[in-house]
């Protein structure tokens, strides 16, 4: 056989070269008939109308959360007042004491009264959050004595911008008007491991942790931890804040420094902590950050040993041991590929009690 003549290899490249450009094209029309599919499903007028509508609730009630607040400083600051006048009258001077034990001049029970509202505690009550559940700590103190030692109305402060979806680490914050009848604790660990109809809550996380790579005994454990770190910060009070783990538990920073409402969720403290104070050097790539995250997160559980049974009522539950691991601090590792990849994270931590040894 001959070999093919100037021409018909210059033929035979075009060819190839329009069949190149044709199918570049053709993938081309397809990615820009999904964009516009996506468009037409959720940016349609519907849509619009509804997140406007959403927003317009937001603003009013993020106006009624800050009435609410200067009513309450208005409040201690009369206490203060009667306190000065209190203080005045019982003093030695006022009663013609010259000796004699100084009478009492508090008032008992003033210093168990709640402390007014600071953006420290509900900032994102007050400015990204709103509820419609009203939490204790923005009732009136005669009715709700609260301890100024207890730590369930101590919310940390977010800077999840819910006018600007793109900015929110947990998108089922969005729909508050959802999630807020939720239950506290799921029905099932299957709401977080396969999705639920009747649990939003619980489907929305399942959602959102089915698009990370990590294996069952994870995704369960965050669910749940998450789910109810949720139920928390929406309905604050002694019975939520009580079902988080210890570890879990809003440390000095997280009430100080602005950061996204996933960083909360971190199972180390002082990891979590070292990534609030850092955040501005992954806030423009967070999506890597959270995904590599997801890989390296792990339980220490044996590989292949079974999560759930079912109980005497035939129910599935989450079997004891696993729930007791995942509930301490000490149950969670975090694999090498992450301490390589971020060590400024891990300044002074102890990184033999996070490292997860893959075997």
């Amino acid at each position: 056989m001959s070999d093919l003549s100037s021409a018909e290899r210059k033929r035979v490249r075009d060819r190839r070269a329009q069949q190149t450009l044709r199918n570049k094209k053709l993938r081309h029309t397809v990615e820009l008939e999904v964009q516009v599919a996506h468009c037409e499903q959720y940016h349609n007028e519907k849509g619009v109308q509804h997140l406007l509508a959403v927003i317009e609730s937001l603003r009013k009630q993020n106006e009624a959360l800050v009435a609410r607040q200067r009513a309450l400083r208005s409040m201690v600051n009369s206490w203060d007042e009667r306190l000065e006048q209190t203080t005045l009258c019982d003093s030695p001077t006022a009663h013609g004491q010259t000796n004699g034990e100084p009478r009492l001049s508090t008032p008992l029970g003033y210093h168990t009264f709640p402390e007014p509202l600071d953006g420290a505690t509900c900032s994102l009550s007050l400015n990204n959050l709103p509820t419609s559940v009203v939490s204790p700590l923005q009732q009136s103190p005669k009715h709700h004595k609260i301890n100024d030692n207890v730590d369930w109305n101590k919310l940390p402060l977010y800077s999840d911008d819910f006018s600007r979806l793109r900015t929110v680490t947990f998108p089922w914050f969005a729909h508050i008007e959802q999630i807020t009848p939720c239950p506290d604790t799921p029905e099932s660990p299957l709401d977080l491991l396969y999705g639920s109809n009747t649990n939003p809550l619980a489907n929305m996380i399942h959602m959102a942790l089915e698009r990370r790579p990590c294996r069952d005994p994870e995704r369960l454990a965050m669910g749940w931890i998450v789910y109810h770190f949720s139920r928390w910060v929406i309905a604050p009070s002694p019975r939520t804040y009580e079902n988080l783990p210890r570890f879990l538990r809003p440390v000095k920073d997280q009430l100080q420094i602005e950061h996204p409402i996933a960083l909360s969720c971190v199972p180390w403290p002082s990891l979590r902590s070292n990534m609030i104070r850092q955040w501005q050097l992954y806030e423009n790539n967070r999506d890597d950050f959270f995904g590599l995250f997801a890989c390296c997160i792990k339980i220490r559980w044996p590989w292949g040993v079974k999560v759930l049974e079912r109980n005497e009522e035939n129910e599935i539950r989450i079997k004891p041991a696993f729930y007791q691991t995942f509930m301490k601090e000490e149950g969670w590792g975090i694999t090498q590929e992450f301490i390589n990849e971020h060590p400024n994270l891990m300044v002074g931590i102890d990184v033999s009690s996070l490292l997860f040894n893959m075997t």
